[in-house]
């Protein structure tokens, strides 16, 4: 294992949108901040990247909600999206921070949770029937409380492991 990490360290930190683009696709916000923070890159260079990358999903996430909303695209969206959502409207969590209000879609987009992300940030906020100008900076602000919570995260695995390693 430490095998590939050296590996991964050694031939794709020089091709940093090789690797980071489909972990962050793939995998989400956590597994690309982390694995970039683990292979030398650090938070004042991440940061901007994660957040316009979150901020990217956004009108997406809108458009795909209006078009299911409107009931056009619901035939053509997948089985499992939908199956995704109805799952998430019947967690206890995302209830939770339904009643939260407009708090609760900063809470749902910055946990690093699965069930939580920009996905269910906007699907909250459609929820609550906010504005998209109200929208759109929660889900902003969600996305760097979370980046800089999955660094703090980070961080001290980094610093747990110098302490064990580097006797």
């Amino acid at each position: 294992m430490s095998d590939a990490l050296i590996f991964l360290k050694n031939n794709l930190v020089d091709h940093f949108v090789i690797y980071f683009i489909p972990l962050y696709i793939l995998g989400g916000r956590p597994v690309a901040i982390l694995s970039a923070q683990f292979l030398g890159f650090r938070a004042f260079f991440l940061l901007p990247i994660v957040v316009m990358l979150d901020t990217l999903q956004v009108p997406l996430f809108y458009y795909i909600y209006g078009r299911i909303s409107n009931g056009l695209f619901m035939r053509k969206l997948s089985e499992r999206a939908i199956k995704k959502e109805k799952r998430l409207l019947k967690s206890k969590l995302f209830h939770w921070i339904q009643l939260m209000g407009t708090p609760g879609v900063v809470a749902i987009t910055m946990l690093p949770i699965k069930g939580c992300g920009m996905w269910s940030g906007v699907l909250l906020s459609k929820l609550l029937r906010l504005p998209k100008q109200t929208g759109y900076p929660l889900l902003i602000v969600g996305s760097i409380l979370g980046c800089i919570l999955i660094f703090g995260v980070g961080e001290a695995l980094l610093q747990l492991k110098d302490l064990f390693v580097n006797k």
